[in-house]
């Protein structure tokens, strides 16, 4: 195996040969050693197809263990491999091919991509072909190019070398304690890089067992089946945390997930009052994390207390630092990052470039708190910060506050000026089942009208999400009408 990461993979499953390396979503299990001789099929039919080093490959698959075998084929043979995410239009995918340019098309079932590029179904490329060569050198470039999660707009695309993803995964591994004897639970869609980054790679790099989960089962059916496979390691959003709290409290069910020892939460700001119910509910003590699709995991706490605080400290070889957006507030601002071991950039993109990456380091777009002892807390991101005579206001605090005056209630503050640092605000709200909307309406907008913001309260039937699982603000701005306005 040619690549630098197929190799790692290869040097685990020689070390483990029987052990199970995946158990796939219809509970199947591949072993290590399985998955290295699938790898090695599915880049012989890659290559009798011919694909060849600095090709791209599309994919249109769910999760399967198969999709991961196809991943690190196309390492293998030094190509990269993108995902047409499953929410694309025909009108998205055509912009994302249009942008890829890949050879081929691998796809579950006939796509609306068809006729645009060279398709072929997944199994077929493993009936028998010749070997693909082997080069002497392991191939480190670049294997993928992934889209970030588009919860701000159409999703950009980024690409890895695989040199620099292995030595930052083994990193995040190190600073962790993850080790061999962990099960890692993946609820996501392997398209997204909250599913490869966080469970398939670190798990397969470390010779854990990577269990994967079908992304659209409701969170009682994750629930069960965290306990069933005895999870150790899961990474969700904020969201999904709430969700399973939810499902416990519904079905009277006091067990909890006791074997989650390493319950991780990043992506999105996490609420204090979510940590709590986890602790309470769920019995277990969210370690918080952050990074991104761009950049890999920059902080994290591994603390095992509820960590309502928010702090974070940089992982190992990361270093962090804010930009303050006012002289006022020195320690708040901008979070801004540096590492050896990031991605190469956005592709296609270079207005976005120019502003991200500037003289070796990545601006996240995210606002952090400067905290005692080097510690950091993310407060939300740039576009969302609100003027309130008391000072700046972050929209997802806003949202926390609102759902802790309206119990169960979901709600989303959407700044009309993002970015522009004014008072003026909507707030999609999702009432609990239970409440009367048009107190819930009148309760929101008192406390709006409490810090002294310009706003007003909109009611929706449910809050969209991106496939990643965070709040798809580009729809919900169009469904309330203000998508385009200022």
């Amino acid at each position: 195996m040619s690549g630098v990461l197929t190799r790692a993979v290869a040097d685990v499953a020689a070390r483990h040969p029987g052990k199970t390396a995946i158990r796939d979503v219809d509970g199947t299990d591949v072993a290590y050693g399985d998955l290295v001789a699938r790898v090695e099929r599915l880049a012989a039919g890659l290559h009798a197809r011919g694909v060849r080093e600095g090709d791209t490959v599309a994919f249109a698959l769910p999760n399967s263990a198969r999709y991961i075998a196809l991943i690190l084929a196309l390492a293998s043979l030094g190509a990269r491999y993108v995902p047409l995410m499953g929410d694309f239009t025909p009108e998205e995918t055509a912009r994302a091919l249009d942008q890829a340019r890949p050879e081929l098309l691998v796809a579950a079932r006939p796509h609306h991509a068809a006729g645009a590029v060279p398709e072929v179904a997944p199994e077929a490329l493993e009936a028998p072909a010749p070997p693909a060569p082997v080069p002497p050198e392991p191939y480190a470039g670049l294997f993928r190019q992934l889209w970030t999660s588009g919860s701000t707009g159409f999703p950009k695309m980024m690409v890895w070398r695989q040199d620099r993803f292995v030595t930052e995964r083994r990193r995040w591994l190190a600073d962790t304690g993850m080790t061999d004897a962990d099960t890692y639970y993946c609820r996501h869609p392997l398209d997204v890089a909250h599913a490869t980054d966080l469970h398939v790679f670190a798990a397969l790099l470390s010779g854990a067992r990577l269990v994967l989960a079908d992304p659209a089962a409701p969170a009682g059916a994750h629930l069960e089946r965290l306990r069933a496979e005895r999870a150790t390691v899961m990474s969700a959003l904020p969201g999904h945390y709430a969700d399973l709290v939810e499902a416990a409290v519904r079905a009277g069910d006091g067990g909890g997930l006791p074997d989650l020892r390493r319950p991780l939460c990043g992506g999105a700001y996490l609420p204090p009052a979510v940590v709590r119910d986890a602790a309470e509910v769920l019995g277990v003590r969210i370690r918080q994390i952050y990074g991104s699709t761009e950049f890999g995991i920059a902080l994290g706490n591994m603390a095992d207390e509820v960590q309502t605080s928010g702090a974070m400290v940089p992982v190992e070889g990361v270093g962090a630092r804010v930009a303050p957006l006012s002289d006022r507030a020195p320690g708040t601002g901008e979070l801004v990052l540096r590492s050896d071991c990031t991605s190469e950039g956005y592709l296609f993109a270079d207005e976005a470039n120019a502003r991200t990456f500037r003289d070796g380091e990545f601006w996240t777009g995210d606002v952090a708190e400067r905290l005692p002892g080097g510690a950091f807390r993310i407060i939300g991101r740039v576009t969302e910060v609100l003027a309130t005579p008391a000072g700046p206001l972050l929209a997802p605090v806003l949202d926390a506050e609102i759902a802790d005056a309206c119990p169960g209630t979901a709600a989303v503050a959407l700044p009309l000026d993002p970015g522009g640092f004014t008072g003026r605000v909507a707030v999609a709200v999702c009432p609990a089942p239970d409440a009367a909307a048009q107190d819930v309406v009148k309760q929101v907008e008192a406390l709006l009208a409490g810090h002294g913001l310009d706003g007003a309260a909109h009611l929706v039937d449910a809050i969209p999400r991106t496939p990643v699982g965070k709040v798809d603000k580009p729809r919900l701005r169009t469904r309330l009408g203000l998508a385009g306005k200022r």
